[in-house]
């Protein structure tokens, strides 16, 4: 298997929760707020970043290789999503959300990729997940 999943998989779901305490629609405390936007800009930068970037490098070949149509376009999907995501995410670290019109759709786009992109990466490695919890249902 390529790379371990199970890392770039629990950063990717840790980086869409902390994303998710940042929404307006949560309604969380400014000090809930202020401490995930530090991680989810530290983690995202770095860890994220690193990790999901070797994780990518060694799973790409599996894009052209796999016999599993389902895998294949999922996986492509993936990966435009997680280009979308992260080049959203520098332009939000570098220039932040001043409120004009361009970045709050660069906002939007960071946000809402990130909806898609969760439930996308649970469903294509359901079998390997790290949120699948019958593998630790003993029968």
């Amino acid at each position: 298997m390529a790379y371990h999943h199970k890392w770039a998989e629990s950063l990717l779901y840790l980086m869409f929760i902390s994303g998710l305490l940042l929404w307006e629609s949560v309604n969380s405390s400014w000090q809930i707020q202020r401490w995930m936007l530090l991680l989810h800009i530290v983690i995202g930068a770095t860890l994220f970043s690193i990790i999901m970037g070797a994780f990518w490098a060694s799973h790409r070949q599996f894009l052209y290789s796999s016999k599993n149509k389902f895998l294949r376009q999922t996986g492509l999907f993936i990966e435009w999503l997680l280009i979308t995501s992260c080049l959203s995410g520098f332009y939000l670290l570098f220039y932040g959300a001043p409120g004009n019109t361009f970045s709050a759709l660069i906002q939007n786009i960071h946000f809402y990729s990130s909806w898609l992109l969760a439930p996308l990466v649970f469903r294509h490695a359901m079998r390997w997940s790290v949120l699948n919890f019958k593998k630790f249902i003993k029968h």
